[in-house]
């Protein structure tokens, strides 16, 4: 099974559909054996250039060198070093590499004959309509499309004596404001020409806005040129000069270049699918054979009703995912959603460090490179679904890849590998399998929205809690030995102690001091009696069970109420914690011995309250000390 690369960026927050269906019609029409495995990111269409690096993030995870073929659609990627990257990793992966649209040295190319297209359409007007002054709107400058057709329109004009003006050409990008505002700069500095050439229908359709707004008429007053041939150019009035091409002919082209390349027979570099000019009022001419407008009223209203059906599917889907208690859960009820509406199998990958942090009560320290910007980590963790007969967690992208490939369909599969991120902070990634219903109807933008929308809540949920949780053990926790504080006599000691009497379950009640601490202070300081003390403390906490409470009750003393124990037990263990602290002071090599008294009783009526059993341990432990102290000599 050969596995195909497709990078590509959305247009704005819209799919390529066309891609898809240019690889299935061609695996309709071929027996090949080739899976797509889609890089797609949403990179340029926020303001927020945090959260498009985090779309972008995705073109890293591929390592090509993996794959049988290479394609990429750069062209709407906004970033140049980020293209500049992903292209020099393609040559460097030494896999055939094919570049739609756009021509990119070094690369196969499947696109069209951008500069034969534009040179046709600027000798249109000024062979046919007589132009002699003609503003270009482009894209972006580093754009290889745009260079094309910019040359292409400058050389027309030098071929004509035309003059070439710098003053007359205004690059920014293929959105319609980028043709109101071209626009409009052009009629501040007196510079309306006879025509416009604009880089794509988008801005075609900003100049005619723009120039409505300003009370002209097209083509009245000027003539307007696009290039794509979308249904708005067509439906626009008046309808827009163009140019027709079809990207599912440039995918089948490209995907029937990689064959030719695996078999060693690819004569050309490069492969061109056929396009069309299509004249109609913006320049002057008569449209031929014009769409009905009124199929395009029909195909908007079935648009708006499926736009209003994708609403409420995703605020049915945001409820459904805002309540997950984890992100395995979060993931299953996203299983579920996607299974109607025609998708086939998801798999959530996760960087192990946040993921496993899910388990965890206490906030962990996250090193600082937890959140990768650039990249992801070398294993990924699987969130969903969980791995038949072993128990693996954590796979590397070679695993990964080979995961989807269960699906029921041979040789034609789409994976769908999407980005999930805090902005610009990687927190994983999706993987959606054949899921051509949310393609094709533009629903995969808001549905990955509404998914990581959900991940950063179920997040910022699960740290609230632990944060809670910390703050809570520190309310009851004594900072300097880790015990329990005096405000857990009454939330943990008191409950426990009236647990057992209720269920009629022995008590012990530990009284524990420090001996001679005053001469410790007067001797050596108060750094080292606070070292007594936390020395006492850790042996309390080494031995004593896990279910009793031990709490610094004052300066040095301590009380620890353990269930279930028994006066044999509970003599086991002061025992034991009096020769624990003899060979702990006989190691610390600190000048003075660390030493305590014992007292305790066991609780077992019911009658007594916890702090009546607290003062008699206490007078026990009283004299235990006076007469240790009688029995010991002077220091």
């Amino acid at each position: 099974m050969k596995k195909i690369a497709l990078i590509t960026d959305g247009w704005g927050r819209y799919v390529t559909y066309t891609w898809i269906q240019g690889y299935r019609n061609y695996m309709a029409a071929h027996q090949s054996d080739m899976d797509l495995y889609i890089f797609q990111s949403f990179g340029n269409f926020s303001m927020d250039e945090k959260h498009n690096a985090g779309e972008y993030n995705i073109v890293r995870l591929p390592d090509f060198s993996e794959f049988d073929g290479i394609l990429l659609d750069l062209a709407t990627v906004s970033q140049p070093d980020l293209i500049a990257e992903i292209i020099e990793r393609a040559k460097l992966s030494s896999i055939p590499a094919i570049s739609l649209l756009e021509q990119i040295p070094g690369l196969y190319h499947s696109g069209i004959d951008n500069y034969e297209a534009i040179s046709r359409i600027v000798e249109h007007l000024i062979t046919e309509h007589g132009c002699r002054t003609l503003n270009f709107i482009g894209g972006p400058e580093f754009n290889r499309e745009n260079q094309l057709r910019f040359k292409a329109y400058r050389d027309a004009l030098l071929r004509h004596g035309i003059p070439f003006e710098e003053q007359r050409v205004i690059h920014h990008n293929y959105e319609i404001e980028t043709g109101i505002q071209a626009f409009s700069t052009f009629k501040e500095k007196n510079l309306l020409p006879d025509a416009f050439v604009c880089v794509n229908d988008n801005t075609a359709v900003g100049v005619c806005l723009a120039a409505k707004e300003a009370g002209y008429s097209i083509p009245g007053d000027f003539l307007v040129t696009g290039f794509d041939n979308e249904d708005k150019a067509s439906y626009y009035e008046p309808r827009i000069t163009t140019v027709g091409f079809s990207k599912a002919d440039i995918m089948e082209n490209a995907l029937l270049m990689l064959e030719k390349i695996w078999n060693g027979n690819a004569e050309e570099t490069y492969i061109y699918a056929p396009f069309t000019y299509v004249f109609q009022e913006s320049c002057g001419c008569v449209s031929q054979n014009p769409p009905d407008r009124g199929e395009y009223v029909i195909k908007r209203i079935v648009a708006e009703a499926r736009q209003s059906d994708m609403q409420n599917w995703m605020m049915d889907l945001n409820r459904v995912l805002l309540d997950c208690a984890g992100y395995t859960e979060l993931a299953g009820r996203m299983q579920n959603w996607l299974t109607k509406h025609g998708c086939g199998n998801i798999y959530l990958f996760m960087n192990p460090d946040i993921f496993m942090s899910e388990n965890m009560d206490a906030l962990p320290e996250l090193p600082e490179d937890t959140y990768q910007t650039e990249g992801y980590p070398e294993e990924m963790a699987l969130v969903y679904p969980p791995l038949n007969g072993t128990n693996r967690l954590h796979l590397n992208l070679k695993e990964i890849l080979s995961l989807p490939q269960t699906e029921a369909t041979r040789g034609q599969n789409i994976y769908q590998f999407c980005p999930l991120h805090f902005r610009e902070r990687e927190i994983g990634f999706l993987i959606i399998t054949n899921c051509d219903y949310l393609l094709e109807h533009q629903f995969l933008f808001e549905t990955l929205n509404a998914l990581q929308t959900s991940m950063e809540a179920l997040y910022a949920r699960l740290t609230l809690r632990k944060m809670n949780k910390q703050l809570s053990q520190l309310y009851i926790h004594d900072s300097l030995t880790g015990l329990y504080n005096r405000m857990a006599y009454e939330k943990l000691a008191m409950p426990l102690f009236h647990q057992c009497m209720q269920e009629k379950r022995p008590v012990g009640i530990m009284f524990v001091d420090a001996d001679h601490l005053k001469y410790i202070n007067d001797t050596f300081g108060h750094d080292m009696g606070n070292l007594a003390i936390s020395s006492i403390a850790s042996v309390l906490r080494q031995h004593c069970p896990a279910e009793s409470v031990s709490i610094r009750y004052g300066g040095d003393e301590f009380v620890c109420v353990i269930p279930d124990y028994d006066k044999q037990k509970i003599q086991e263990l002061a025992h034991t914690l009096l020769n624990s602290l003899e060979v702990f002071s006989a190691n610390s090599r600190v000048g003075f011995p660390i030493e305590a008294s014992i007292g305790w009783v066991i609780a077992d009526d019911p009658g007594l309250t916890l702090n009546d059993y607290i003062n008699l341990a206490d007078e026990k432990m009283y004299s235990v000390k006076k007469s240790r102290k009688a029995e010991r000599k002077d220091f």
